[in-house]
Protein backbone atom coordinates (compact mmCIF):
# COMPACT_ATOMS: atom_id res chain seq x y z
CA UNK A 1 0.00 0.00 0.00
CA UNK A 2 2.81 2.37 0.76
CA UNK A 3 4.84 1.78 -2.31
CA UNK A 4 1.12 2.20 -4.66
CA UNK A 5 0.79 5.77 -2.62
CA UNK A 6 4.86 6.87 -3.38
CA UNK A 7 5.25 5.30 -6.92
CA UNK A 8 1.81 7.61 -7.52
CA UNK A 9 3.57 10.62 -6.77
CA UNK A 10 7.12 10.21 -7.49
CA UNK A 11 9.20 10.22 -10.54
CA UNK A 12 11.95 7.47 -10.07
CA UNK A 13 12.67 4.89 -12.38
CA UNK A 14 14.94 3.45 -10.23
CA UNK A 15 12.04 2.70 -7.36
CA UNK A 16 9.65 1.24 -10.56
CA UNK A 17 12.47 -1.34 -11.03
CA UNK A 18 12.98 -1.99 -7.52
CA UNK A 19 9.75 -2.74 -6.71
CA UNK A 20 9.43 -5.35 -9.97
CA UNK A 21 12.68 -6.55 -8.64
CA UNK A 22 11.30 -7.64 -5.72
CA UNK A 23 8.19 -8.96 -7.03
CA UNK A 24 10.11 -10.92 -9.46
CA UNK A 25 11.96 -12.32 -6.22
CA UNK A 26 9.09 -12.39 -3.93
CA UNK A 27 6.82 -14.57 -6.48
CA UNK A 28 9.95 -16.57 -7.59
CA UNK A 29 9.59 -17.57 -3.53
CA UNK A 30 6.24 -18.34 -3.27
CA UNK A 31 6.87 -20.81 -6.70
CA UNK A 32 3.64 -18.49 -8.17
CA UNK A 33 4.14 -19.20 -11.51
CA UNK A 34 1.09 -18.05 -12.71
CA UNK A 35 2.37 -14.74 -10.76
CA UNK A 36 5.04 -14.17 -12.90
CA UNK A 37 3.58 -15.04 -16.40
CA UNK A 38 1.08 -12.68 -15.62
CA UNK A 39 3.53 -9.71 -14.13
CA UNK A 40 5.21 -10.09 -17.51
CA UNK A 41 2.25 -10.10 -19.94
CA UNK A 42 -0.68 -8.44 -18.31
CA UNK A 43 1.12 -4.65 -18.16
CA UNK A 44 2.13 -5.29 -21.69
CA UNK A 45 0.53 -3.78 -24.08
CA UNK A 46 -0.40 -0.78 -21.68
CA UNK A 47 3.40 -0.20 -20.78
CA UNK A 48 3.95 -0.59 -25.11
CA UNK A 49 1.13 2.20 -25.45
CA UNK A 50 2.03 4.55 -23.25
CA UNK A 51 5.87 4.73 -24.02
CA UNK A 52 4.68 4.94 -27.58
CA UNK A 53 2.26 7.55 -26.91
CA UNK A 54 4.70 9.81 -24.89
CA UNK A 55 7.27 9.26 -27.28
CA UNK A 56 5.44 10.63 -29.95
CA UNK A 57 2.76 13.21 -28.13
CA UNK A 58 4.94 13.70 -25.38
CA UNK A 59 7.82 14.99 -23.54
CA UNK A 60 10.75 12.35 -24.57
CA UNK A 61 12.19 9.19 -23.79
CA UNK A 62 12.68 9.76 -20.13
CA UNK A 63 9.00 10.41 -19.22
CA UNK A 64 8.28 7.33 -21.28
CA UNK A 65 10.04 5.33 -19.75
CA UNK A 66 9.26 6.64 -16.44
CA UNK A 67 6.19 5.78 -17.20
CA UNK A 68 6.54 2.25 -18.96
CA UNK A 69 8.00 1.36 -15.76
CA UNK A 70 5.66 2.60 -13.51
CA UNK A 71 2.79 0.28 -15.12
CA UNK A 72 4.72 -2.80 -14.45
CA UNK A 73 5.25 -1.26 -10.99
CA UNK A 74 1.59 -1.52 -10.30
CA UNK A 75 1.26 -4.62 -12.19
CA UNK A 76 3.79 -5.95 -9.75
CA UNK A 77 2.27 -5.00 -6.42
CA UNK A 78 -1.34 -6.52 -7.83
CA UNK A 79 0.76 -9.57 -8.42
CA UNK A 80 2.44 -9.72 -5.14
CA UNK A 81 -1.24 -9.15 -3.59
CA UNK A 82 -2.73 -11.59 -5.08
CA UNK A 83 -0.27 -14.45 -5.54
CA UNK A 84 1.23 -14.13 -2.18
CA UNK A 85 -1.74 -13.34 0.44
CA UNK A 86 -4.16 -16.25 1.63
CA UNK A 87 -7.79 -13.92 1.17
CA UNK A 88 -9.43 -15.72 4.05
CA UNK A 89 -6.80 -15.01 6.51
CA UNK A 90 -6.83 -11.52 5.36
CA UNK A 91 -10.11 -10.91 6.05
CA UNK A 92 -9.93 -12.74 9.62
CA UNK A 93 -6.99 -10.20 10.49
CA UNK A 94 -9.46 -7.10 9.46
CA UNK A 95 -11.79 -8.30 11.55
CA UNK A 96 -9.35 -8.68 14.66
CA UNK A 97 -8.80 -5.20 13.54
CA UNK A 98 -12.28 -4.28 13.82
CA UNK A 99 -13.72 -3.92 10.27
CA UNK A 100 -17.34 -4.48 10.52
CA UNK A 101 -18.32 -8.72 11.10
CA UNK A 102 -21.10 -8.23 8.19
CA UNK A 103 -18.63 -7.53 5.62
CA UNK A 104 -15.92 -9.31 6.60
CA UNK A 105 -18.40 -12.54 6.78
CA UNK A 106 -20.46 -11.27 3.82
CA UNK A 107 -16.84 -12.16 1.67
CA UNK A 108 -16.07 -15.39 3.47
CA UNK A 109 -19.65 -16.39 2.19
CA UNK A 110 -19.06 -15.43 -1.48
CA UNK A 111 -15.70 -17.20 -1.33
CA UNK A 112 -17.05 -20.49 0.20
CA UNK A 113 -20.00 -20.39 -2.33
CA UNK A 114 -17.66 -19.92 -5.62
CA UNK A 115 -17.25 -23.92 -5.69
CA UNK A 116 -21.35 -24.10 -5.60
CA UNK A 117 -21.44 -21.55 -8.18
CA UNK A 118 -19.12 -23.05 -10.84
CA UNK A 119 -21.10 -26.19 -10.60
CA UNK A 120 -24.34 -24.17 -11.08
CA UNK A 121 -22.72 -22.64 -13.99
CA UNK A 122 -21.62 -25.89 -16.07
CA UNK A 123 -25.51 -27.55 -15.08
CA UNK A 124 -26.75 -24.60 -16.90
CA UNK A 125 -24.29 -25.05 -19.90
CA UNK A 126 -25.13 -28.67 -20.02
CA UNK A 127 -29.07 -27.92 -19.44
CA UNK A 128 -29.03 -25.51 -22.65
CA UNK A 129 -27.26 -28.39 -24.76
CA UNK A 130 -29.62 -30.72 -23.91
CA UNK A 131 -32.39 -28.46 -25.48
CA UNK A 132 -29.50 -27.80 -28.94
CA UNK A 133 -28.22 -24.52 -28.09
CA UNK A 134 -24.61 -23.90 -26.72
CA UNK A 135 -24.45 -21.30 -23.73
CA UNK A 136 -20.76 -19.44 -24.59
CA UNK A 137 -18.72 -17.72 -21.89
CA UNK A 138 -19.79 -14.42 -22.80
CA UNK A 139 -23.70 -15.05 -22.87
CA UNK A 140 -25.25 -12.23 -20.57
CA UNK A 141 -28.47 -14.90 -20.06
CA UNK A 142 -25.61 -17.19 -18.40
CA UNK A 143 -24.47 -14.67 -15.99
CA UNK A 144 -28.60 -13.36 -15.49
CA UNK A 145 -28.93 -16.87 -13.91
CA UNK A 146 -25.93 -17.39 -11.99
CA UNK A 147 -26.88 -14.01 -10.23
CA UNK A 148 -31.15 -14.97 -9.78
CA UNK A 149 -29.43 -18.21 -8.55
CA UNK A 150 -27.34 -16.21 -5.79
CA UNK A 151 -30.32 -14.28 -4.56
CA UNK A 152 -31.97 -17.70 -4.18
CA UNK A 153 -29.41 -19.11 -1.85
CA UNK A 154 -28.44 -15.95 0.04
CA UNK A 155 -31.50 -16.23 2.52
CA UNK A 156 -30.27 -20.16 3.09
CA UNK A 157 -26.92 -18.79 3.97
CA UNK A 158 -28.07 -16.25 6.21
CA UNK A 159 -29.87 -18.50 7.92
CA UNK A 160 -27.20 -20.87 8.23
CA UNK A 161 -25.11 -18.16 10.05
CA UNK A 162 -28.09 -16.98 12.47
CA UNK A 163 -28.38 -21.14 13.22
CA UNK A 164 -24.74 -21.01 13.83
CA UNK A 165 -24.84 -18.46 16.24
CA UNK A 166 -23.44 -15.22 14.25
CA UNK A 167 -24.61 -12.21 15.75
CA UNK A 168 -22.65 -9.01 13.41
CA UNK A 169 -23.30 -6.96 17.04
CA UNK A 170 -22.08 -9.19 19.34
CA UNK A 171 -18.45 -9.75 20.61
CA UNK A 172 -16.62 -12.77 19.28
CA UNK A 173 -13.36 -14.36 20.46
CA UNK A 174 -11.39 -15.15 17.70
CA UNK A 175 -10.30 -19.15 17.53
CA UNK A 176 -6.72 -17.32 16.40
CA UNK A 177 -5.43 -14.53 17.45
CA UNK A 178 -3.22 -13.64 14.47
CA UNK A 179 0.16 -11.50 15.76
CA UNK A 180 2.48 -9.96 12.80
CA UNK A 181 6.19 -10.81 13.86
CA UNK A 182 8.40 -8.65 14.82
CA UNK A 183 10.95 -10.18 12.17
CA UNK A 184 8.74 -9.29 9.52
CA UNK A 185 7.98 -6.04 10.87
CA UNK A 186 11.42 -5.41 10.58
CA UNK A 187 12.05 -6.39 6.97
CA UNK A 188 9.13 -4.51 5.76
CA UNK A 189 10.92 -1.10 7.52
CA UNK A 190 14.06 -2.06 6.08
CA UNK A 191 12.83 -2.64 2.46
CA UNK A 192 10.52 0.92 2.77
CA UNK A 193 13.67 3.02 4.08
CA UNK A 194 15.88 1.12 0.70
CA UNK A 195 13.35 2.15 -1.79
CA UNK A 196 13.22 5.69 -0.60
CA UNK A 197 16.86 5.66 -0.54
CA UNK A 198 16.54 4.74 -4.30
CA UNK A 199 14.51 8.21 -4.88
CA UNK A 200 17.86 9.85 -4.06
CA UNK A 201 19.73 8.31 -6.47
CA UNK A 202 20.12 8.47 -10.47
CA UNK A 203 22.09 6.33 -12.38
Amino acid sequence: MFFTLEISFTKSLELNIFIVLLSIIFLLYKKSWYGLIGLFLLPLIPALSTYWSVMVHGSGSSDAWLLFSRTFAFAALGMMFAFGIDLEELLLILEQKKVPQSFIYGILVVLHAIPDIKREIIGLKNASLLRGKKMSAFSPFLYLKTIFIAFNWRDQYTEAMISRGFDDQGKRQASLDFQTPKLYLLASASLIILGNSLLFISF
